[in-house]
């Protein structure tokens, strides 16, 4: 009768054949990291469109309980200083109760010397009754992150807290020639006859990086950290603000600046952007739009401006 051997020989994996299904494996993981980072931006794009979307909405019903008064840029809201329980900061904080934020605008009740020292919800209170001593500091009330005040795609957004300022950034910026009352000039624009060119033709709201430290020759600007509470965000100002960020109109200085930006390279009078195709801006009447990169900078301007009779190009 025949023998069987009852153990059989087991074959293994070649080296050739070893790196054969390595390389595939590697072609495969740069196939899909390209479509992984695409559906990612496609997601924070997403998360960006619908902060500003809130951030719109907020400022709609804020207009609306106030007789269409325009919040100023930094100031006191909705009277001029001495009124009791007006509010005091700049308009990302004075937006706080209407975007579901009112727990840390309530907790800044204090004397606020902008409004005459009477009680106000400030950006300086310390949420015990007092308010810090000076501008160099700034009290409890702001001193939260704001989850809709960052976009993803900002990578300049650090999630403090890390520092006794650097928690209290955001990633977008206001039309400083739509928000127009400051501190010294308490003539506060109206909704919508401020806007005579029409609230979905101007810009309200833009994408502004965190953190701007950029060189921009020939101007002087704000940099360093975009701080949604005070200033920080207005840009494209009126004659105040011109001062401090000067905006020549239809010039590429004004050019929003788009990915890929060094981290933390954008400038501080500018409008920038963590996208790598174009920058989100809130129009007038709550919606948002995605400026696509290679906008005319005379359309871009001409968004901009609330009062200019332009009419956008096609590009827009």
């Amino acid at each position: 009768m025949p023998s069987f051997s009852n153990s059989l020989r087991k074959r293994g994996f070649t080296l050739i054949e070893l790196l054969v299904v390595i390389a595939i494996i590697a072609v495969l993981i740069g196939l899909l990291l390209p479509a992984v980072q695409k559906v990612r931006e496609a997601a924070a794009r997403a998360q960006c469109q619908n902060n500003l979307k809130q951030i719109g909405l907020g400022l709609q019903n804020m207009m609306d309980a106030n007789q269409g008064k325009i919040p100023p840029w930094l100031g006191t809201y909705p009277n001029p200083p001495g009124a009791t329980n007006n509010g005091e900061g700049g308009t990302l904080f004075l937006l706080l109760p209407y975007v579901e934020q009112g727990n840390i605008y309530n907790r800044s009740y204090a004397p606020d010397s902008f409004n005459n020292g009477a009680m106000t919800y400030s950006e300086y209170g310390k949420g015990d009754g007092t308010a810090v001593d000076d501008e160099s500091q700034h009290g409890l009330g702001p001193s939260s992150v704001i989850k809709i005040y960052a976009c993803p795609s900002d990578p300049s957004y650090i999630p403090g807290p890390v520092g006794p300022w650097e928690e209290t950034v955001g990633s977008y910026a206001v039309n400083g020639q739509v928000f127009i009352a400051d501190r010294w000039d308490f003539n506060y624009g109206r909704f919508p006859a401020s806007i005579p060119d029409g609230t979905s033709n101007t810009v309200f709201f833009s994408e502004k990086e965190a953190v701007t430290q950029g060189n921009c020759p020939g101007l002087i600007q704000a940099i360093g950290y975009n701080y949604w509470w005070d200033a920080g965000p207005v840009i494209g100002g009126d004659t105040w603000t011109q001062s401090w960020w000067p905006m020549p109109a239809g010039v590429g200085v004004f050019y929003p600046l788009i990915a890929p930006t060094p981290v933390g390279q954008a400038c501080g009078n500018q409008p920038s952007t963590g996208h790598t195709a174009g920058i989100m801006v809130g129009m007038g009447d709550g919606s948002v739009h995605f400026v696509a990169q290679g906008i005319s900078p005379a359309s871009w301007w001409y968004a901009w401006t609330p009062a200019g009779g332009e009419v956008l190009g096609s590009d827009w």
